[in-house]
């Protein structure tokens, strides 16, 4: 109601006749984190408007200037009214870089519950490298390049379960699995 009301758009007292769907909708679709709107009258003096949101999956901050968001379809988008927990982008990427490798990095963490809760931070270096930072543990996993990135995690996941299980979280500074079937840790 208060979005309606600063488009001067609110239906409160007004006439059937008076209400223009189609300009709620526009109005409400030009905001970023609104996916789709759809506004209809019903029977009687019933106004029905159903607004889809963007569901973010990754926050992006680049060096290059752009912060933002990158949602389930790999839309970038400004900002949100509220803070939420996400995973955090950072480091020298541009739009197409965010839209494309982080995209798919943060498709996975998203429908994976345990990279998901595990992962806070992907830092993009120079060479458009990937350095995860973990919530658990004090090292820092080098990634390499955003490709065979399922293979990668469960590589990380197999070191975590016979490897940090065993000798302790804190063990290695750096945790490498960038190389081909290696998993490298650095004390």
């Amino acid at each position: 109601m208060n979005l309606l009301r600063r488009f001067k758009l609110d239906p409160v007292g007004k006439t059937m006749n008076e209400i223009s769907c189609s300009a709620i909708e526009d109005s409400l679709r030009t905001l970023a984190l609104v996916l789709d709107c759809e506004c209809y009258k019903s029977v009687g003096t019933r106004l029905c408007i159903n607004v889809t949101c963007r569901t973010p999956i990754l926050r992006v901050i680049s060096s290059q200037g752009y912060s933002g968001y990158i949602d389930r379809e790999g839309v970038l988008f400004d900002r949100l009214p509220k803070a939420v927990y996400l995973p955090v982008a950072t480091g020298n990427f541009d739009q197409q870089y965010a839209e494309n490798e982080l995209f798919e990095l943060a498709t996975f963490l998203q429908k994976d519950d345990f990279w998901n809760a595990q992962i806070e931070q992907i830092n993009v270096n120079t060479d458009k490298e990937i350095e995860l930072i973990p919530r658990v543990g004090n090292h820092v996993i080098r990634f390499g390049k955003v490709e065979h990135v399922k293979y990668k995690f469960a590589k990380l996941e197999a070191f975590y379960e016979k490897g940090l299980s065993r000798v302790g979280w804190n063990r290695y500074s750096v945790i490498d699995v960038s190389y081909g079937d290696q998993v490298i840790g650095i004390k």
